[in-house]
Protein backbone atom coordinates (compact mmCIF):
# COMPACT_ATOMS: atom_id res chain seq x y z
CA UNK A 1 0.00 0.00 0.00
CA UNK A 2 2.90 2.30 0.72
CA UNK A 3 4.24 1.87 -2.82
CA UNK A 4 0.89 2.93 -4.28
CA UNK A 5 0.93 6.17 -2.30
CA UNK A 6 4.55 6.75 -3.28
CA UNK A 7 3.65 6.24 -6.96
CA UNK A 8 0.79 8.75 -6.77
CA UNK A 9 2.90 11.26 -4.88
CA UNK A 10 5.75 10.98 -7.37
CA UNK A 11 3.43 11.49 -10.35
CA UNK A 12 1.06 14.03 -8.81
CA UNK A 13 1.63 16.71 -11.46
CA UNK A 14 0.92 14.26 -14.27
CA UNK A 15 -2.31 13.13 -12.64
CA UNK A 16 -3.37 16.70 -11.96
CA UNK A 17 -2.68 17.56 -15.60
CA UNK A 18 -4.74 14.56 -16.70
CA UNK A 19 -7.71 15.63 -14.57
CA UNK A 20 -7.55 19.24 -15.74
CA UNK A 21 -7.10 18.11 -19.35
CA UNK A 22 -10.16 15.88 -19.27
CA UNK A 23 -12.23 18.71 -17.79
CA UNK A 24 -10.93 21.07 -20.49
CA UNK A 25 -11.77 18.46 -23.15
CA UNK A 26 -15.33 18.23 -21.87
CA UNK A 27 -15.75 22.00 -21.90
CA UNK A 28 -14.30 22.11 -25.41
CA UNK A 29 -16.91 19.60 -26.52
CA UNK A 30 -19.66 21.48 -24.68
CA UNK A 31 -18.96 24.84 -26.29
CA UNK A 32 -16.99 24.20 -29.50
CA UNK A 33 -17.64 20.59 -30.47
CA UNK A 34 -18.99 19.68 -33.89
CA UNK A 35 -22.50 18.28 -33.48
CA UNK A 36 -23.38 17.36 -37.06
CA UNK A 37 -21.06 14.36 -37.18
CA UNK A 38 -18.74 15.50 -39.96
CA UNK A 39 -15.72 14.88 -37.76
CA UNK A 40 -16.47 11.93 -35.53
CA UNK A 41 -13.88 12.56 -32.86
CA UNK A 42 -15.19 16.00 -31.98
CA UNK A 43 -18.84 14.99 -31.98
CA UNK A 44 -18.42 12.61 -29.02
CA UNK A 45 -17.85 13.95 -25.52
CA UNK A 46 -15.78 10.99 -24.38
CA UNK A 47 -13.33 11.35 -27.27
CA UNK A 48 -12.59 14.96 -26.36
CA UNK A 49 -12.17 13.97 -22.71
CA UNK A 50 -9.67 11.25 -23.68
CA UNK A 51 -7.72 13.65 -25.89
CA UNK A 52 -7.67 16.22 -23.09
CA UNK A 53 -6.61 13.55 -20.59
CA UNK A 54 -3.68 12.46 -22.76
CA UNK A 55 -2.60 16.00 -23.58
CA UNK A 56 -2.93 17.12 -19.96
CA UNK A 57 -0.85 14.14 -18.81
CA UNK A 58 1.81 15.00 -21.36
CA UNK A 59 1.97 18.63 -20.27
CA UNK A 60 1.94 17.61 -16.61
CA UNK A 61 4.84 15.23 -17.12
CA UNK A 62 6.83 17.88 -18.98
CA UNK A 63 6.50 20.48 -16.22
CA UNK A 64 7.22 18.02 -13.42
CA UNK A 65 10.27 18.99 -11.41
CA UNK A 66 13.08 16.62 -12.31
CA UNK A 67 15.52 15.45 -9.70
CA UNK A 68 19.20 15.52 -10.57
CA UNK A 69 20.70 12.07 -11.07
CA UNK A 70 22.54 10.65 -8.09
CA UNK A 71 26.07 9.27 -8.36
CA UNK A 72 26.20 5.55 -7.81
CA UNK A 73 29.42 3.89 -6.81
Amino acid sequence: MKTVFLFFRKNMTSFLGMILGSIAGYFYWQYYGIYDGTFGFSSEWWANCVYGLLFGGLIGSLIRKQRPPTARS
